[in-house]
């Protein structure tokens, strides 16, 4: 049930009920906001309207709001600075920013001082933004449960001290009780921390949207160097950031042209391949201001070196190299071969690992060159591997735990590897089917 655009403090008394879940939308443009309330008319979240970042602030003083997703682009009060005082003063409430492609550096912005959970790129998919929602609503229903079991807790410890010493059985009780809060406290926070590996999966899957950029190619490279990483037994840090820059090296490729991006490196005409080498710096640019992403962004900048000196954009060699852009730059050629990233002619795995191969110590580093080897022949693009298997959407059940992505035909992120399936989500995914026209086939854990 949604509100009047003209009269957003007019919900019915119901609304204020505890368990009623409110979304609050902030846009300029009215008809954007008519066809978002059309859009969810008939979802069981309440939904309120601003026409300005100063209507929205107005709203959030007189009413509790649990997600508010803003546009960017808004005269007087952006999004950005919007969304920053709605962290400042409303810290739980879950905030996410509509935006379109050319506002990186404003999503950046958002990210940083906002505090977004999420962005949806304009124009947006319906059944996305729907599914979107519902995603941040039940961060913020884990909020609410995380402080309400916290409470829960603290008046079970008062009670405990109150038992007597007799009652030796109730005590036991009362502390298995505590022990299994205590475990859904752990897992509601883990869910919330992982909240902010997703946010860069999803950044990811946003970069390989746009046009002449290969789909699936950031998340094979990202997936390769993160197996390499951990063969070669580095810090869990360093191999987390070097799977963020697997998954984020192409960041700086939104400001290049179609015309650069719609040819292979080595047909690039001399002046195009100065644009061109400046993508891994745009790209550190971009991520500098995140200070959990720097160490991403320093591997961003130097993926693109070779052992040599003859990489670019600093020429770097040998050890001045980071280890993790070494990783990412074998890698990256390796895939890049097969994809006609970087020639017009295609490799075939095989080709393209024996050029990698014939280059060890020279472009590439000799230890990761040895590592990739072994991972050479399990790099079969859809195959089944043998942890999982290949299934039609009729044939799921609830409780299957995915093993790869699913992504939609423009490559979005749909649902994370790892998610659990549901009756409601293996639903999701047979109007998907309709809405696409095509059958899907999803990659489960064998069980």
């Amino acid at each position: 049930m949604t509100q009047d655009l003209a009269s957003p403090d007019s919900a019915s008394p119901a609304a204020s009920d505890a368990d009623v879940d409110y979304v609050l939308f902030v846009d300029d443009e009215k008809p954007i906001l008519s066809s978002i309330q059309r859009l969810l008319r008939k979802q069981d979240f309440k939904c309120l309207f601003a026409e300005s970042g100063a209507d929205g602030l107005k709203i959030l003083e007189s009413q509790r709001v649990d997600l508010v997703i803003s546009d960017m682009r808004m005269p007087n009060m952006d999004g950005a600075q919007f969304l920053s005082q709605v962290k400042a003063r409303w810290p739980l409430t879950v905030r996410m920013l509509l935006t379109g492609h050319s506002d990186i550096s404003a999503t950046v912005t958002a990210l940083n001082e906002g505090g977004i959970y999420r962005y949806i790129s304009k124009p947006w998919d319906d059944e996305n933004l729907i599914e979107v929602i519902h995603e941040g609503l039940r961060i913020r229903r884990l909020e609410r449960e995380k402080k309400r079991l916290l409470n829960v807790t603290q008046q079970q410890n008062r009670e405990l001290q109150k038992f007597n010493k007799d009652l030796e059985k109730m005590v036991a009780a009362r502390t298995e009780e505590v022990r299994q809060t205590a475990d859904m406290l752990e897992l509601a926070y883990q869910q919330l921390k992982d909240s902010y590996d997703d946010f860069v999966r999803v950044f990811s899957t946003f970069i390989t949207s746009r046009g002449y950029l290969i789909k699936g190619h950031s998340q094979s490279v990202a997936d390769l160097s993160k197996t390499i990483a951990e063969a070669m037994a580095l810090p869990e840090a360093d191999v987390k950031h070097i799977y963020y820059a697997g998954l984020l090296h192409e960041v700086g490729k939104l400001s290049l042209s179609d015309d650069v991006l719609s040819r292979a490196e080595a047909k690039l005409t001399r002046q195009d391949a100065v644009e061109y080498q400046r993508y891994p710096l745009l790209g550190e640019m971009a991520l500098t201001a995140i200070a959990e992403l720097e160490p991403t962004s320093r591997f961003i900048r130097h993926h693109t070196e070779y052992m040599d000196g003859s990489g670019f954009p600093d020429r770097l060699k040998g050890d001045a190299i980071p280890i993790g852009s070494r990783i990412i730059r074998a890698v990256r050629d390796f895939v890049g071969l097969q994809s006609g990233l970087m020639r017009t002619d295609a490799m075939t795995k095989d080709d393209a690992f024996k050029l990698i191969q014939d280059n060890a110590g020279k472009r590439y580093d000799a230890q990761v060159v040895k590592l990739l080897a072994p991972l050479v022949d399990s790099y079969t693009g859809d195959d089944v591997l043998p942890h999982e298997d290949k299934l039609g959407v009729g044939a799921l059940v609830p409780g299957m735990r995915l093993s790869r992505d699913l992504k939609n035909t423009n490559g979005i992120l749909l649902i994370a590897k790892g998610h659990v399936l549901t009756e409601k989500i293996i639903e999701k995914m047979l109007s998907l089917e309709k809405l696409e026209n095509r059958k899907l086939s999803v990659f489960v854990m064998k069980r």
